[in-house]
């Protein structure tokens, strides 16, 4: 039973990340997408920061996927399974401060592209 719990996680992990890396939202809005202050300042920020983010939480999905496969096998029980779910916060989270990075290193505060020296 827990196996099926696990392989359910990493399958709807990957099905779902899968799905926002190959449907991204076109437009800036506030209901579908990567959506902070700093990411909605204009189309250009939009795109950037829903590309970077989709394709972070794809590897991180591959990475969840191995992550929770080795914790079955290697611990078992319940507590694999709470320890896949503790990581698979983690990894969500730090989506967030890594793509803020990213667009902060391409764009200013303004939201206008960065020109490199």
């Amino acid at each position: 039973m827990i196996l099926f719990a696990h392989l359910i996680l990493a399958i709807t992990i990957l099905t779902l990340t899968g799905y926002f890396r190959t449907y991204q939202p076109d437009k800036v809005n506030r209901i579908f997408g990567y959506r902070t202050s700093f990411s909605m300042k204009n189309q250009e920020t939009w795109k950037e920061a829903n590309q970077f983010s989709s394709r972070l939480q794809f590897k991180f999905a591959l990475f969840f996927t191995v992550f929770t496969l080795f914790s079955y096998f290697l611990i078992g029980g319940i507590t694999s399974f709470y320890l896949s779910c503790a990581f698979l916060t983690v990894i969500s989270i730090a989506v967030i401060p890594l793509t803020e990075y990213h667009l902060r290193k391409k764009f200013d505060h303004q939201g206008k592209p960065v020109t490199k020296p």
